[in-house]
């Protein structure tokens, strides 16, 4: 693999093509296998060109796909023509949430993981190579409380095989800590494993909110002072549970955080998943971020050059291999 390059469907590519990046979200991907209700699937791809098709004319350049193997079919041959049709492209993904580990995973070892993990990475799937590893998952806990959460044993353990391969290759990681703010106790893992945190992408950090902006701050700074990423990728994701954050907030606590100097170590996402999020079924899109977040941002004060380093700049640094 090249230095400085990114791994895309298209091939290794220099970051700067990527343009704006909606840094976590899914194009097929099936969630009522996990749970949930028939509009929780994406398996059509005739619709999935003209989403697309709206987020590049709303200003997106490409998407880090990071739907799970396990949650929904992804033959690679319809994502590189999509990529190449519709010039939206993303990186793909190699593992499983804790919900849905594959048996072998269970009984395996961390280093037979992390073998899985980097033959994804450097050789793919029907020519399709993985360009992130991740989403990896640790499960949901109902309270944020960042820390009580811990991991269970096989979560720490394919978290390590995700430290080694990560090593091995120079990928950087992206993980699931929604409800329960397990992203410390995520980093720990890590740590010990050995990963460099400042290519670590701790995701869905906006799933929880507090009207005291220091509760959520205390979860916020710790990740970004050990040097690695916040992701708000729930955007539009609004009063879907008890404490769940509003764009309102999202956008006050993202100015926050800017004025803070954290601007080179945030990105931002829609998490778009659903069907009935789709527009082709009366939803907001993968576009959403353009059309109704960016200008909440701006009237917070949040300069054009600080969204360009949250969209272009920092999902550029991340998916660029070391």
């Amino acid at each position: 693999m090249s230095s400085k390059a990114v791994i895309t469907v298209c091939g290794e590519l220099p970051p700067g093509d990527l343009g704006a990046v909606l840094a976590h979200e899914h194009l097929i991907c099936d969630f009522t296998l996990t749970g949930g209700q028939p509009q929780d699937r994406i398996s059509d791809w005739t619709v999935i060109p003209h989403e697309l098709e709206i987020l590049k004319k709303a200003g997106g350049g490409a998407i880090f796909e990071l739907t799970l193997l396990g949650l929904g079919d992804n033959p690679p041959a319809p994502k590189k023509r999509l990529a190449r049709l519709r010039a939206c492209r993303s990186c793909t993904e190699s593992v499983s949430t804790s919900k849905s580990y594959p048996k072998w995973v269970w009984s395996a070892t961390s280093l037979a993981i992390a073998d899985f993990f980097v033959r994804h990475i450097e050789e793919g799937e029907g020519g399709v190579r993985a360009g992130l590893i991740g989403e990896i998952a640790s499960h949901n806990e109902l309270l944020p409380d960042a820390g009580a959460y811990r991991l269970h044993d096989c979560e720490a353990k394919v978290f390590c095989a995700a430290a080694q391969a990560h090593r091995r290759t120079g990928v950087a990681i992206s993980t699931h800590a929604c409800l329960g703010r397990a992203g410390h106790a995520q980093l720990d893992t890590l740590e010990r494993a050995g990963a460099d945190l400042s290519r670590v992408v701790i995701g869905h950090c906006d799933a929880h909110a507090h009207v005291e902006e220091e509760r959520d701050m205390e979860y916020y700074l710790p990740i970004l002072d050990r040097g690695a990423y916040v992701e708000f990728d729930l955007i539009g994701w609004n009063h879907q549970w008890s404490g769940s954050m509003t764009d309102e907030v999202r956008a006050q606590r993202l100015a926050s955080l800017i004025r803070q100097g954290y601007t080179r170590q945030l990105m931002l996402s829609t998490d778009t998943g659903r069907l009935s999020q789709l527009q082709c079924r009366g939803g907001r899109g993968f576009s959403y971020l353009w059309t109704h977040f960016l200008p909440r941002l701006r009237a917070q004060g949040v300069s054009g050059n600080d969204i360009r380093t949250m969209l272009v700049e920092n999902p550029g640094r991340v998916a660029t291999l070391v």
